[in-house]
């Protein structure tokens, strides 16, 4: 049943809002088009309707329309399915369809239903949290003070996590000390004071985790040490009592980018008896509560495939965290995430980054980017390279990989248009420095 890239194929429904018995199939109809108000048209899967089917490929952009109109009728998608069959043999496809639902619980099943559905969440629109901080509330001058700008946070795509109470990557900052900046590297992330104004919370970086000293009132054991040093996580719930305010169970682990340590509430996480499509055994859920980790294998991944990982809770996730292949140390695994996170953003003013464009920009070269968009929302061209001091994208009006010079060897001047770049790039100007320029 499963197409090929040339191959077309149709949709087929599966209605499940009034089966009463989970086991059983829903009716099965193919989707024969949308009408004039947006409502879904099905039809009888038999081949004398044929021509009545509506047809997709995977080479078209039709089934992204469709998913968007069909999202936008349905309330609640989760009473519905649907699944490609091959057009040129829809009764037999749908056949097998009916057979494979009736046991969908089977592994093999289960496998197949995955590879010839259509994932709702691959269509369904991109929405922002929505407890987002209003950026009028932020204090941009707090910000401007450790040496970063609204623009450079946007640019590098740690915007987007800090206004939905998360924390940034580890960013570099200025810390003016009397007479002297000292530039160091920490996580940033907004917080809310007890009068509810929106704060930044800094977590600096540290050399090692500090586990020697009690933390919030606890004092970790040799044996308990080899165990965050080792996973990253304690492998266990303790009590904590933070300052001024009543003990409470908490899971621990060590922020890998900046060896902090964290505790998270252990009666704020939720853990679903089933993930990625297994049910856990007792015993399993009992360990994972419990902070343990666990291996469990035959989960199915969006794509459809299956894998194996070992999950363990992980406070500064606050949630579960998947771990692939060997149970590595907290180094190796710090060493894996540098790696990871080079300097070059995958999204730059609006604009995804291709993987060979990540690469061309990490390796030092210039490339010519278009169809970016500035804040206020307009389209740009500009040369792009990226300054290995100041980890940052710089833009360019011009190649500043050729040389622009007069006779005399002199830098040629600069047009009027361009100025205000080369104040910013260049001069350490600020915007608001250089607007009349």
């Amino acid at each position: 049943m499963e197409s090929n890239n040339n191959d077309n194929y149709v949709l087929v429904l599966e209605d499940r809002t009034e089966v009463k018995n989970e086991k059983e199939a829903g009716k099965l109809s193919v989707v024969s088009g949308i009408d004039d108000k947006g409502n879904l048209k099905t039809t009888e899967a038999a081949a004398a309707n044929q021509a009545a089917f509506l047809k997709f490929n995977s080479k078209d952009g039709l089934l992204k329309n469709f998913m968007t109109n069909f999202l936008k009728q349905f309330n609640n998608p989760t009473h519905f399915g649907l699944y490609k069959v091959l057009a040129d043999n829809v009764e037999q496809g749908v056949d097998n369809l009916r057979t494979m639902l009736q046991s969908r619980e089977k592994p093999e099943n289960k496998q197949q239903l995955a590879e010839i559905g259509v994932p709702f969440e691959d269509y369904l629109p991109q929405q922002k949290n929505a407890t987002a901080i209003d950026e009028s509330k932020v204090d941009w001058k707090q910000l401007a003070a450790l040496g970063l700008s609204r623009e450079r946070l946007e640019q590098s795509g740690e915007l987007d996590k800090m206004l939905n109470w998360q924390k940034s990557n580890l960013l570099t900052i200025a810390v003016p000390i009397g007479d002297t900046t000292i530039y160091t590297e920490a996580r940033l992330a907004f917080r809310t004071d007890d009068n509810g104004n929106i704060g930044l919370a800094i977590h600096p970086l540290r050399k090692e985790p500090q586990l020697d000293f009690p933390y919030m009132g606890y004092k970790f054991s040799p044996e308990e040490k080899e165990a965050l040093l080792t996973t990253g996580n304690l492998g266990k719930t303790i009590e904590v009592t933070p300052k001024n305010a009543e003990p409470f169970s908490a899971y621990v682990s060590i922020d890998p980018q900046t060896n902090e340590i964290i505790a998270l509430r252990a009666d704020r996480v939720n853990i679903p008896k089933e993930i990625k499509g297994v049910t856990l055994s007792d015993a399993q859920y009992k360990d994972l509560v419990e902070g343990k980790a666990v291996k469990v294998e035959g989960m199915t991944a969006k794509s459809g495939k299956s894998f194996n990982a070992t999950l363990q809770v992980n406070a500064e996730k606050k949630g579960i965290e998947f771990i692939f292949g060997d149970n590595k140390s907290l180094r190796e695994r710090q060493e894996h995430r540098q790696t990871q996170q080079q300097g070059v953003p995958h999204k730059l003013c609006g604009l995804e980054l291709s993987d060979k464009q990540r690469e061309a920009l990490d390796s030092g070269r210039t490339l010519y980017l278009k169809n970016m968009v500035d804040k206020q929302g307009q389209p740009f061209n500009a040369y792009v390279r990226m300054d290995k001091e100041q980890n940052r994208p710089r833009f360019y009006k011009w190649n500043p990989d050729k040389k622009q010079e007069t006779s005399k060897g002199k830098v040629v001047a600069v047009a009027e248009e361009h100025k205000t770049q080369v104040a910013v790039n260049n001069h350490g100007k600020t915007n608001e420095a250089t607007k009349n320029v």
